[in-house]
């Protein structure tokens, strides 16, 4: 069952984040509100959203808020809004992955398109962590041994070399293959090799990184 997407308002200002609150509610989304950055992250499980925070809170600010969910792992996207916006404080948010900041007092319109565009990368980065995970299921549902005729395979060897390196009969290398090929849902080397290539892409890209 599909989690519904859900925009977090983080402001210990309750008239803004009551604003932001309705005006996601008038646009058909759930919306959580937090006093604080303390509270959003004892509540917060890696629900599927965006946030919406402000940089001067008491407490924990919104861009250490970004840094700390950064250090957890979460990428969670991230809408910083201030009145006190400073250069090297933007440059800081949109390093750490903010999708953007708005200066207060905001246009509704430009809120709303920010909120937008942070569901939307939202839903890919989970869609490449989905992906990311079913090609890993298949490579690690391949034994020891398929897996060895797989590296052989990636570097070009041929049947006749890997029963000589690995040992054992032609017959069992060209089983090995089949099996490499039904496990890994492909039918050619090029689509093996594909997959493969994807799979450790997708790893080096999994984890957030900070300039």
């Amino acid at each position: 069952m599909r989690i519904e997407s859900t925009v977090f308002v983080v402001d210990d200002d309750p008239q803004a984040r009551e604003s932001v609150l309705a005006l996601a509610r008038s646009m058909g989304m759930a919306a959580e509100i937090f006093p604080s950055a303390e509270s959003f992250l004892e509540y917060y499980q890696g629900q599927p959203g965006c946030l919406v925070a402000d940089y001067r809170m008491k407490g924990i600010n919104g861009l250490e808020l970004q840094e700390i969910l950064l250090d957890k792992g979460v990428e969670l996207p991230v809408i910083i809004v201030t009145a006190y916006a400073r250069t090297s404080m933007t440059v800081q948010a949109i390093k750490n992955g903010a999708v953007t900041l708005l200066d207060k007092p905001y246009d509704d319109d430009n809120l709303w398109q920010a909120i937008r565009n942070a569901l939307a990368e939202d839903e890919r980065r989970r869609s490449r962590k989905r992906e990311n995970a079913e090609v890993r299921s298949r490579i690690n549902s391949l034994s020891d041994k398929e897996r060895e005729v797989l590296d052989l395979m990636l570097v070009g060897t041929s049947n006749k070399v890997m029963s000589t390196k690995l040992n054992v009969s032609l017959r069992t290398i060209e089983n090995r293959r089949r099996k490499v090929f039904s496990k890994l849902h492909v039918e050619t080397v090029a689509e093996l090799v594909a997959l493969v290539l994807k799979a450790r892409e997708m790893d080096r890209d999994q984890a957030p990184s900070r300039a």
